[in-house]
This record gives C-alpha cells, sequence and structure tokens, in this order.
C-alpha cells in the first residue's frame, strides 16, 4: 500500500514538472520566434504606431498638416521605385512628381493605373480624399485557401457585393482562351480584401471607397505572395527580396469633421473573421478637418 502511495506521489510530482516545463518552453517560444499570424498592414502610421488608436488626422486645406502624412507614403513606398513595373503593377512605381522623374513610357503607364493613389495627386490628402495602402505581412508560415474563382463553393453571407462580382468576372475571363494577359490569367486566385465602416455611424460617414488599380481585383494576387507553399523553409525567417503586392484604398468622400472607423479584412476559407482578433483584419480612424 505504501508503494502505491509512493508511486502515485511520483507520477503526480512528474506530471506537473512536466506541465510547468512545457508551460515556460512555451511562452519563451512565443516571445523568441517571430508573429505568424496574418498580419494586414496599414500605410501610412504615425511613427508610433498604436493598433488600437491608429488615426489619420489632417486638414486638407493646410498642406502643413497633410504633408508628413504624405512624406511617409513616400518613404513606404521607396522600395517599390522601378523603371520596368510589372503587368498589373504591384505598387505605384515612383514616388516623385511628374515634373521632377524622369519619364519612362511603363512607369507612366502603370502609374496611370493607380490614379489617383499617386505622388502627382498628393494621394489624395491635399483635396480631403485620402489614399491608404494595405499589405500583407508575416505569411511566410501560411499557406491561404482562397475562396475559389472557378470553383463552385459557398460563399460568406457576409462577404461584399463588389468581391463577389469581381469573381464572377475573373472566372468568366479565365475561361475565355482569348483573353491571355488580364489579372485573372496572370495571378491566378486572390486573397481578396475589403473595408467598411467599423460602426454603423462609420458606415455613415465614410463615404464611397475606391480599390485602387481600380481595373484590378480588389485584393492580392497569390502568385505574387510569398506564402509557405512559395518558398524554401529555410528563407521563411528572411525578409522578402521583392516587397509583397499592395492595394489602395480611396476614400471618396469621407465626412468631415468627424472621426472615422475603418475596419479592412481579407477574405480566405481557412482565416475565420473575429472582431477581436488581429489576424487578417486591420482597424485604423480617419479625420478630416
Amino acid at each position: 500500500m505504501g508503494l502505491e502511495k509512493r508511486t502515485i506521489k511520483i507520477i503526480v510530482i512528474v506530471a506537473v514538472t512536466v506541465l510547468v516545463i512545457g508551460g515556460i518552453i512555451g511562452l519563451l517560444l512565443g516571445l523568441l520566434l517571430p508573429y505568424r499570424y496574418v498580419e494586414l498592414e496599414v500605410w501610412p502610421r504615425a511613427d508610433v504606431y498604436n493598433y488600437e488608436q491608429p488615426l489619420i488626422q489632417f486638414r486638407a486645406a493646410d498642406p502643413g498638416s497633410w504633408q508628413p502624412w504624405f512624406d511617409k507614403i513616400n518613404t513606404f513606398l521607396q522600395a517599390y521605385e522601378t523603371t520596368v513595373p510589372e503587368d498589373p503593377p504591384r505598387a505605384p512605381c515612383s514616388i516623385q512628381r511628374h515634373d521632377q522623374r524622369l519619364t519612362s513610357p511603363n512607369c507612366e503607364q502603370s502609374l496611370r493605373a493607380w490614379m489617383p493613389c499617386t505622388a502627382d495627386k498628393f494621394y489624395g490628402y491635399n483635396l480631403g480624399k485620402p489614399c491608404v495602402f494595405l499589405r500583407l505581412n508575416h505569411i511566410h508560415y501560411w499557406v491561404p485557401e482562397p475562396y475559389n474563382m472557378t470553383t463552385r463553393m459557398s460563399l460568406p453571407d457576409d462577404m461584399p457585393d463588389n468581391i463577389k462580382r469581381a469573381m464572377q468576372i475573373l472566372a468568366n475571363e479565365q475561361r475565355n482562351q482569348n483573353l491571355q494577359r488580364l489579372p485573372s490569367t496572370l495571378h491566378g486566385d486572390y486573397v481578396w480584401v475589403s473595408c467598411n465602416g467599423e460602426f454603423s455611424s462609420d458606415v455613415e460617414n465614410i463615404g464611397p471607397i475606391q480599390y485602387i488599380p481600380v481595373h484590378s481585383p480588389p485584393g492580392f494576387p497569390i502568385n505574387r505572395l510569398h506564402t509557405a507553399d512559395r518558398i524554401p523553409r529555410a528563407a521563411r525567417s528572411l525578409p522578402d527580396l521583392n516587397p509583397a503586392p499592395l492595394v489602395a484604398v480611396y476614400f471618396e468622400n469621407p465626412h468631415r469633421g468627424v472621426v472615422i472607423n475603418v475596419e479592412c479584412r481579407i477574405w480566405t476559407r481557412d482565416i475565420v473573421y473575429d472582431r477581436s482578433s488581429r489576424v487578417g483584419r486591420a482597424r485604423f480612424e480617419i479625420l478630416v478637418e
């Protein structure tokens, strides 16, 4: 009997020790390893970024008020500058205004696709119609499961109609043998993205939204994303040689003088939307005075 009690006591001690050591190892791994959740980045952002209150505030009539945001966007887009942009372009190819840059026919054509979210138009900030750029990050450990354009599958009831229309259009284009250079043919499926007011009052104040480039689908082409199935395992902890593609959100007529809470999210089958989560979701605030 004594032996049995002693054996039970040893088992309990061993079990507790294993649990404690496992918890410590898990905590250390969580602190030391890179974040592995899919992040939807928002640019521009303040020097001291606050996820809970990322406010973009400016006065359209005061260049000194919006110039810092203009400069932050230019700094962010500098990594994308090129005289030979891809087709379709992954970002604006120049951060210089027309009278300051060396013109290149390819770049000029690319910039037209990004209007009005270009330096020539001050990214809309001088008119109180700001452009905000979105980019996916922390995707080296992720294999997206897209809502496929060519395979019949059920779509979420709350998926925006513009995404459903884009999926249908691109599916039709893919089936057309004569259209070989459209985005759907070049890049296949997309990680779709949408933005809207976070609360009912914000939906009323946000005004019309355009996704730029306007003739491209509202999302990120999967073929251009450096996800886990497209890069060697050894490269997953390394920075990308080519920056990820962008989507610009153009606010055509946001209500002046009020803080507008904006929520953007991605749409894939493997990421479940959760308003309290940061996975595949971003929020920011706009105040145009």
